[in-house]
């Protein structure tokens, strides 16, 4: 799909990662519908977006009603959506039995079951106007899971499953689903939180940047991609062994040094 004259929403607009996605978005020309929680973050940025015609909804995805209003609210805002970027998410970092049940509770409601629900209430209308395309900002966690992030190696995970699933059953309609896989990624969420702790990847783990990200986001839709990861290539090979020999990729994560990264600041966290 072209993104020139396009109207899409962006989740989790406000982030670093979300605001590298607004702007490229922008300048591809897609007018866009920005939703999160911070108000006046999302207002700043789409006062600084290329082109017109931006708007800001305010949402908190953790509330299941949330999600389901979110198309309905963002399509009389600004009309039909015809890209939706499923970027919004979270992670909590820990031991898992120590982890509160509303903490896994909330990560499943915003990573996996507001996307799914966002991506059920968009369809129907991409498929009466005969364009649309839908991306789920998974990660590379999504393909092993990493020591200390059980729910969200499995959100991320399933987005991957969901994307696979989607692009068969839709295989003959004039709409799309790609999925981007970021790893470490610089001057955002989780790996940023990382590095103000002390902790940093290595020649193995490697990092992207938020402009990587955003560029692969433009790039899946463009040439319809079904998943793009994005990070140096030594992550890549230890990803696809992860799915072709499980047992063989997580000696190899194991040996990355990424389980102990996760281990030592869930330790810290929790101490």
């Amino acid at each position: 799909m072209e993104l020139e004259g396009t109207t899409g929403l962006l989740t989790g607009a406000a982030g670093g990662l979300g605001s590298a996605m607004a702007r490229r978005l922008a300048g591809d020309g897609v007018r866009l519908v920005l939703s999160g929680r911070n108000e006046a973050a999302l207002g700043e940025l789409c006062e600084s977006l290329p082109g017109e015609g931006h708007a800001v909804v305010t949402t908190d995805l953790g509330e299941r009603d949330a999600a389901k209003l979110l198309i309905a609210e963002a399509e009389a805002t600004a009309g039909p959506i015809d890209l939706l970027v499923n970027n919004a998410g979270i992670e909590t970092a820990g031991t898992y039995h120590r982890l509160e049940a509303s903490d896994i509770e909330r990560i499943v409601d915003i990573n996996l079951l507001a996307p799914m629900l966002l991506t059920h209430a968009v369809i129907p209308g991409m498929l009466d106007r005969g364009r649309g395309h839908v991306v789920q900002i998974s990660s590379a966690a999504g393909f092993s899971g990493l020591a200390c992030n059980e729910p969200y190696a499995a959100t991320k995970g399933a987005l991957l499953r969901l994307t696979e699933a989607l692009r068969a059953t839709y295989a003959d309609q004039p709409i799309g689903f790609s999925a981007v896989c970021p790893g470490f990624t610089k001057g955002d969420g989780m790996y940023g939180r990382m590095e103000e702790e002390g902790h940093h990847s290595n020649v193995i783990l490697g990092t992207t940047t938020v402009q990587e990200v955003a560029d692969a986001v433009s790039r899946s839709v463009t040439d319809d991609l079904a998943v793009t990861i994005c990070n140096n290539r030594p992550l890549r090979p230890i990803a696809a062994i992860s799915v072709l020999a499980p047992g063989l990729g997580a000696r190899m994560l194991e040996t990355s040094g990424a389980n102990a990264v996760f281990r030592r600041i869930a330790a810290e966290r929790e101490s």
